[in-house]
């Protein structure tokens, strides 16, 4: 997922009254198509956000009149769903960790000469977090809806089998429920109108092609190999397939090759998408209509319930990101990375000695160890950075705009609080051990930045643990672009 994509969706106001950082940041969210709005004066910012809430809100601190808690309570009063950050001295960076609270997700250096980059890549991160969430309330609202619906009909039902007839659909739309499958559900549909000849296209996103995919008394020559790819502006297409106006090339396609004058669609969809086509040569009846708006329904209701409302990205033991998110995120964040032109560190981080404890004290112990640590992994992390168990003995830490310094001391500070964690055994130490690497000055690719991370690991568990080892780019290593150490 790139969030650019959807950058326009989301408002961003910036409040500050020097204007060269203040256009300077509006200008870098404009060119990246967030819409942006740029306020000198924080009462005319707040009767903005009173009538139009923005999703995030970027405060100079030096543009307040007032307190700066007083004005962000003032802020989530009118929407808690609001995002701030903060542009300050770094003095204040201490105090402003309590802030939290009132939404406060990220502050940063408002002298620093890259500072509207900075800004950049925390909206970005805020705009992805926000996007998936609201994409997950989406796909359950309209389950919800979904199943109002079906249960609205399943009454209807009811009632009606308590008068002195049946309707012939009052039972199928309880087989379609029983349906396994999609393709199940489909040969049913076709099962409750024998005589009817169908052949269903299916849409293929990736390669804009309806293929043919099942049929129903129809020529095996005039199905196989049925395909249609659209020639055209494929949105401007679907959108029309979508309400049932047909463009001419489809019909056109379709008639000629099979010789037919007498042609009948019906566009399947799910959300706003098409999924399909039910096409018939013959004149379709209004039982058959009704019955495939069930089916339709049935179908919606099953593709609803077998997409995950919450990706499978969660090690459970941890309630750390798993090792397919990880790979993931990495490959978006080298993206990310390019783009902005901030560095990307990961840190690999290992239990010294786990097999040997694992033997000597059991299962029960290490896991216990495991969550310690990463209890103390997440109370040192910033909102950006992305811990992950990657392995049953290791943890990736995915360090957004943090060079291989800024990891060593961030793993450093790590190893020391690890040496003062109790654990239930008296007297048990647990050390670790930790490979940094850093994109782009010690390497080039997502995979590049993962395995040179863990050949510092390596390395260093093998020299007896309790250390932390950066990895050496080799000498032809040519950066993307420079980084400041």
């Amino acid at each position: 997922m790139n969030i650019q994509d959807f950058s326009s969706d989301f408002t961003i106001f910036v409040l500050s009254q020097d204007a060269d950082l203040g256009s300077r940041v509006k200008l870098t969210l404009s060119q990246h198509r967030y819409d942006a709005f740029f306020f000198a004066d924080p009462d005319e910012l707040f009767l903005r956000v009173q009538s139009e809430p923005p999703h995030i809100i970027i405060i100079d601190q030096e543009a307040l009149t007032q307190d700066l808690a007083l004005f962000a309570e003032k802020i989530i009063s009118v929407s808690s769903e609001i995002r701030m950050i903060i542009l300050t001295q770094p003095e204040h960076f201490s105090n402003l960790v309590a802030f939290r609270k009132y939404n406060v997700s990220l502050f940063f250096d408002r002298g620093q000469e890259t500072v509207s980059m900075q800004v950049l890549f925390a909206v970005d991160q805020i705009c992805e977090s926000l996007y998936r969430l609201y994409q997950n309330e989406n796909v359950f609202e309209l389950y919800q809806s979904s199943q109002k619906e079906f249960s609205e009909i399943q009454k209807k039902i009811a009632e009606e089998r308590q008068g002195p007839q049946v309707r012939p659909f009052q039972m199928r739309i309880a087989e379609y429920k029983m349906s396994e499958s999609k393709e199940e559900l489909l040969q049913k549909f076709y099962q409750q109108s024998p005589k009817q000849s169908w052949v269903f296209l299916k849409y293929i996103k990736s390669i804009q092609t309806y293929i043919s995919v099942s049929h129903q008394n129809m020529e095996p020559s005039w199905v196989e190999g049925l395909s249609f790819k659209i020639p055209t502006d494929v949105q401007e297409f679907n959108s029309r397939v979508f309400v049932g106006d047909f463009p001419d090339s489809l019909i056109s396609y379709i008639k000629t090759k099979w010789d037919v004058s007498n042609l009948k669609i019906l566009p399947l969809t799910f959300k706003d998408e098409i999924e399909g086509l039910l096409i018939s040569t013959q004149d379709i009846s209004a039982d058959v209509a009704e019955d495939f708006s069930l089916m339709s329904l049935v179908y919606q209701l099953m593709a609803l319930e077998s997409q995950p409302l919450h990706l499978d990205v969660e090690d459970p033991l941890t309630g750390f990101y798993n090792q397919l998110f990880y790979k993931r995120v990495l490959d978006k964040e080298i993206d990310r990375s390019k783009r902005t032109l901030a560095p990307i560190s990961v840190v690999k981080v290992a239990i010294d000695s786990f097999a040997e404890i694992e033997a000597s004290q059991g299962r029960v112990f290490t896991d216990e160890v495991i969550k310690k640590i990463s209890q103390v992994i997440s109370a040192s992390s910033r909102l950006p950075d992305y811990a992950c168990r990657t392995n049953e003995n290791e943890f990736s830490l995915v360090l957004t705009n943090c060079n291989r310094k800024g990891a060593a001391l961030r793993a450093e500070r790590l190893r020391q609080v690890l040496k003062t964690e109790s654990f239930s055994r008296s007297g048990f130490v647990i050390t670790v051990s930790q490979g940094i690497s850093e994109y782009p000055s010690l390497t080039r690719t997502a995979q590049s930045l993962d395995e040179s991370a863990s050949k510092a690991l390596n390395f260093i568990s093998s020299k007896g643990g309790d250390k932390i080892c950066i990895y050496k780019a080799p000498q032809d290593h040519q950066p993307d672009f420079q980084v400041n150490t």
